[in-house]
């Protein structure tokens, strides 16, 4: 089966290289998925696996929001009087 390449998938990945991965993953799991395989039944660990990486990325985003808020927060905006 030849993989599809939508215009959108293109402009997509000209913008953001680190999503041909996301898509690429996203492409091998729905061939798992629709793929008449007699070991059917590893909804579970997929699931799984989605929740850990789920997990990840909103502990990766916390942490950086928090490093730019308290850099945010340290930088002056006082702006100083004349002859001061």
């Amino acid at each position: 089966m030849p993989r599809q390449t939508n215009a959108w998938r293109v402009a997509l990945t000209a913008i953001c290289p680190e999503i041909s991965l996301g898509l690429m993953l996203l492409d091998v799991a729905r061939i798992r998925v629709r793929s008449d395989d007699s070991e059917r039944g590893e909804a579970v660990p997929w699931v799984i696996i989605v929740a850990i990486s789920a997990a990840i990325a909103i502990t990766a985003g916390t942490i950086i929001y928090n490093k730019v808020t308290g850099k945010a927060h340290s930088i002056t905006t006082d702006t100083p009087a004349p002859g001061q």
